[in-house]
């Protein structure tokens, strides 16, 4: 099931994202953006679950 958000959220990360994929170093700018979004790699979970 997909996860919905508004439309001005929606056109606010894809307007990050493509700024970020324009920066010198746009694999950390893109990392950076999505981690703003709450959107991480599987490895970062336990990070997650330590604090909890």
């Amino acid at each position: 099931m997909p996860h919905f958000i508004t439309d001005e959220i929606y056109s606010q990360l894809l307007n990050e994202l493509r700024e970020a994929a324009r920066a010198g170093d746009w694999r950390c700018a893109i990392a950076e953006v999505l981690g703003g979004v709450d959107v991480m790699p599987e490895v970062c979970r336990g990070d997650f679950e330590a604090d909890a």
